[in-house]
């Protein structure tokens, strides 16, 4: 907070008018910040999940929340500030069935300040201080429950060039079913008593719409450090026939005084994904990764950021591979404005128990999406209604090991309606 505090006066006195003459312009920019260039946004949020497991117990809640946000407009073309607060609460949570995700510790329900930002503007770049969103390949806000992860973080980005950057220090996590906000190192899974921030950096280069490449970097000293590159590539074969191409690499590993283990380790990931775009309505996707045989993927802050990363599994496990076929169909096409349908099914193969090099269960995945957005839609709703987004998910888990199979069902439901008030709309 300390930090947003000194944006503010640093910015404050740079702007400030220098004679009493001057009064009435910093009157009518305050106004402009506060009221005219502000944005009040309220989303709410309904999420019910319903997992059957092998063996009991099952996972089983319904949360509603959301949060409700507000954003100054910039003051002298310089300054902005934000927060936003996020809430889970239970609707039937059922004692016993925890592990959804949706809500704290014991089914119980949880309210904090998730965000809280100041930004100072230079040119092109932008310093943000203190509690904010990042959205960055590995440390990003995995906002498939009820509230995203977000950060406690001092971080200076921009654009030079065709390049963009971001590169600052993070300090903490607040996850996505928590209303508490933890140590990098200690989130991670270091052992209690380590105290580590996290230096984060990347890089993005992309000179016209058909060709993007990234590069990203973190370290939580003695913990774990990580590093992530992609490249796409978009071609068009015909006047309805496009074809897009991309592939990832990734490394990490432990360091310093390896205090996340107590050892040294490290590992990789790669893949490659092809996507076939039939007239901007259909997708068909064609998708592998593979994981280096010394150690599983760890994704303590955020989303896996490889192309397997399904429903229920990242299939990031030693030594597994997973090749994932799917598609993608806006159902327009059909007359059926509004309505999209995706489907996926990932086949992994290889895993091992980096420790022993024993054998894992192979774990295949199929995963259903149907999506109803009003806004999309052309029939004549009520303009009330159209912020509404109505999501159904389905995952079947099948686990194959020693001859023998079990299964995992994972079904979803999923409201969203987000409301926005903002200078342009008074």
């Amino acid at each position: 907070m300390r930090a947003v505090l000194a944006i503010l006066a640093v910015g404050l006195l740079a702007a400030a008018p220098g004679t009493p003459a001057c009064a009435r312009e910093l009157g009518e920019a305050l106004r402009g910040g506060l009221y005219d260039g502000a944005t009040l946004t309220v989303h709410a949020r309904s999420y019910f999940l319903d997992r059957t497991n092998p063996a009991p117990p099952n996972n089983v809640a319904w949360a509603g929340g959301g949060w409700v946000g507000y954003e100054t407009g910039w003051f002298y073309d310089l300054l902005r500030f934000g927060a936003v607060g996020y809430t889970s609460q239970p609707l039937v949570a059922p004692s016993g069935t925890g592990g959804t995700l949706l809500l704290g510790a014991g089914q119980s329900g949880y309210t904090v300040l998730g965000q809280a930002w100041g930004k100072l503007k230079l040119g092109a770049q932008e310093i943000t201080a203190w509690r904010q969103l990042i959205n960055q390949p590995e440390v990003n806000p995995q906002d498939n429950r009820m509230t995203p992860n977000t950060f406690e973080a001092y971080l200076l980005s921009g654009k030079l060039w065709r390049f963009g950057y971001l590169a600052g220090y993070v300090d903490k996590i607040k996850p996505r079913d928590s209303m508490e906000f933890i140590d990098m190192a200690r989130h991670a899974g270091a052992p209690a008593g380590v105290r580590q921030g996290m230096a984060l950096a990347s890089l993005s280069y992309a000179p016209n719409d058909d060709f993007k490449a990234r590069l990203s970097t973190y370290l939580v000293p003695d913990v774990l450090a990580s590093g992530y590159g992609d490249v796409s590539g978009w071609v068009s074969l015909s006047h309805n026939l496009d074809l897009r191409i991309g592939a990832q690499m990734m490394v990490q590993g432990s360091n310093g005084a390896n205090l996340l283990t107590g050892r040294p380790f490290s590992t990789w990931a790669g893949g490659i994904d092809v996507d076939l775009i039939l007239g901007h309505a259909t997708t068909l996707t064609v998708s592998y990764t593979q994981t280096g045989s010394a150690a599983a993927w760890r994704s303590p802050y955020g989303t896996w950021a490889g192309y397997s990363n399904m429903i229920f599994r990242d299939f990031n496990r030693a030594n597994e591979g997973a090749l994932v076929v799917g598609a993608t169909v806006d159902l327009a096409v059909l007359g059926v404005s509004g309505l999209a349908f995706a489907s996926n099914a990932a086949f992994g193969n290889g895993a091992i128990n980096a420790a022993t090099g024993a054998p894992l269960s192979r774990i295949n995945e199929y995963d259903f999406t149907l999506d109803f957005l009003f806004a999309n839609s052309t029939v004549n709703w009520p303009g009330w209604l159209k912020p509404l987004w109505i999501r159904g998910r389905a995952a079947l888990v099948d686990q194959l090991e020693r001859g023998g199979m079990t299964t995992i069902r994972d079904y979803r439901v999923i409201l969203n309606y987000e409301w926005k008030l903002g200078g342009k709309s008074r």
